[in-house]
């Protein structure tokens, strides 16, 4: 049965937050049949587009505050003509005064040009005023002309000395004139006042309704961008969270479960994959474990089969030693014609039977050396030896064999050694395994034997001049019964058991060995071992 997966640390905020009202549309956003590049760019174009919403809605507040402040302006602008208009009547009624009082119709011409003033600022205020100040333009301009046919018929009596018809038309006609025309520019005047009044009052609370719908839909689209970005983020970071808690439970080796998200994008995919992977993790794990049981119990009877056979040639190597070393003792003693002179043509043979003789003496010590070691019976003689005793035996033993090649065979050891602990005979097999190795590959030039002492430890280093070993072979040469080619076996003999024992020696002393080899070049064998081993068991 397959469970969905949620970790103890992950489940309590998730299922909090999915009971929650956000819940439903983080589920939602969730389920959209779409990629996650498709829903981040929907999610920046729905902030863009509330941006760009509360951009139009600045812009329009700020083109109507421009508007009507555009109206104050004329407004003010209208208020300075109306009283250019009242400086220029005033002008008139002055100069009109100075006529009567100086009795000349000099100032009728100082009138006319405040008259054309007049006429001129009334005209520019008509083009510009509102349509319901139209009628009393109309009317200031009715008077105007009026009390210009009044100025004239004064004009007139001035002319014909008739002062007194022209003081009665100025009190009687001229002055009520001009009063009715100061009233309607005062009207006039006033309703500018109040428009602009109420062009101060309208700018004000548009201001006001302004900084209050800005702030209240900049909070909206902030509140919308946050939940919009919160519930899109969520929608990604549920099914991550349930990805880590599920490959939690995979790495600590908890296959077969399952992982459930609501997403039809590519985490939805995802969470397939992972199903998909946990199941094959699961049957690979049921069969490994079953290979593992099968292996296990082949082991056990390797091991059985092992031990058998390493009893087997421990038996067999001690039942063979036996009767190799009786052939052995009576063809020496023969060769030492203890029982007589040894006819000619029989010492050849006798020689060839105690050379086979000791070669097959050799290989049945190994293998019983090999059997010992693979059985664990093989113990360490440790005690006190000397590190030149032991140079100088492998020289001695070896030194007939490279003068019959033609070898240069040196052996040393630094003075500065002291007295050693260990099984110095277990060592002086090794060094005889790679001494002899080296002279029976090496056909020209020398070998050399060389042993220092670094700190606690003794390296024995054995060079040759010999045929060297391929690179692809170095790290099998330790190998039981493994040389590098059959060829090499065919040609020198051998059984390649030596350099296996040397190393199952070496590391019983609890050192290590190793080899540095070129094609054509030779070979360079060292190993080292403690001054001074503790007893070692196989």
């Amino acid at each position: 049965m397959r469970e969905a997966w949620t970790t103890d640390r992950a489940a309590s905020p998730m299922m909090a937050l999915l009971a929650s009202p956000l819940g439903a549309p983080v589920r939602a956003v969730a389920r959209i049949r779409a990629s996650v590049h498709v829903k981040l760019l929907a999610g920046f174009l729905l902030i863009t587009l509330l941006f760009i919403a509360i951009t139009a809605v600045s812009l329009r507040t700020v083109t109507e505050t421009a508007r009507q402040t555009n109206l104050l302006d004329q407004a003010h602008v209208r208020v300075g003509w109306s009283r250019l208009i009242e400086h220029a009547l005033a002008m008139q009624m002055h100069f009109t005064s100075m006529a009567l009082l100086a009795q000349s119709e000099d100032s009728v011409s100082l009138i006319l040009r405040e008259n054309n003033r007049f006429n001129d600022t009334l005209a520019r205020l008509e083009t510009t005023a509102p349509p319901e100040e139209r009628a009393l333009i109309q009317a200031i301009r009715g008077a105007q002309d009026d009390a210009m046919a009044t100025v004239a018929d004064i004009a007139n009596a001035l002319r014909d000395r008739r002062t007194a018809d022209a003081m009665t038309a100025l009190r009687t006609r001229q002055e009520p004139i001009y009063q009715k025309i100061e009233s309607l520019v005062g009207s006039l005047v006033a309703a500018e006042e109040k428009r602009m009044a109420s062009l101060r009052t309208s700018i004000e609370a548009a201001q006001g309704r302004s900084l209050s719908q800005m702030a209240g839909f900049a909070v909206a689209v902030v509140a919308v961008a946050l939940i919009a970005g919160f519930v899109i983020s969520w929608s990604f970071i549920l099914p991550v969270r349930g990805f880590h808690g599920f490959l939690s439970q995979v790495a600590e080796g908890r296959f077969g479960g399952s992982i459930a998200v609501p997403n039809r994008d590519e985490f939805g995919e995802l969470a397939e994959r992972m199903n998909w992977m946990s199941g094959e993790l699961r049957r690979l794990d049921d069969e490994q474990r079953v290979a593992a049981a099968t292996l296990r119990g082949l082991n056990d009877r390797l091991e059985l089969a092992s031990r058998a056979k390493s009893e087997f040639l421990a038996n067999m190597s001690h039942e063979l030693r036996t009767p190799l070393n009786a052939i052995l003792g009576f063809t020496e003693i023969m060769l030492d014609e203890l029982y007589g002179e040894v006819p000619p043509n029989l010492r050849e043979p006798l020689v060839d039977i105690q050379t086979n003789g000791r070669h097959l003496l050799r290989l049945i010590n190994d293998v019983l050396d090999l059997s010992k070691i693979e059985a664990g019976r093989l113990e360490l003689g440790v005690e006190e030896y000397s590190v030149q005793e032991i140079v100088d035996v492998v020289h001695t033993s070896l030194k007939s064999l490279a003068i019959e090649k033609g070898l240069a065979f040196n052996a040393s050891a630094a003075p500065d050694i002291p007295p050693a602990r260990g099984d110095g005979r277990r060592i002086m097999q090794c060094l005889m395994n790679l001494a002899g190795n080296a002279l029976k590959f090496t056909h020209h030039g020398r070998v050399e034997i060389d042993v220092r002492l670094d700190g606690g430890w003794l390296t024995y280093r054995v060079s040759d001049t010999g045929i060297g070993i391929p690179k692809e072979e170095v790290e099998n040469i330790f190998a039981e019964f493994r040389q590098v080619d059959t060829t090499i076996t065919r040609e020198y003999g051998g059984t390649g058991l030596g350099l296996s024992i040397t190393k199952r020696l070496v590391e019983l002393h609890g050192g290590r060995i190793g080899v540095e080899s070129e094609i054509g070049k030779g070979s360079r064998f060292f190993f080292t071992v403690p001054l001074h081993a503790d007893g070692g068991h196989a």
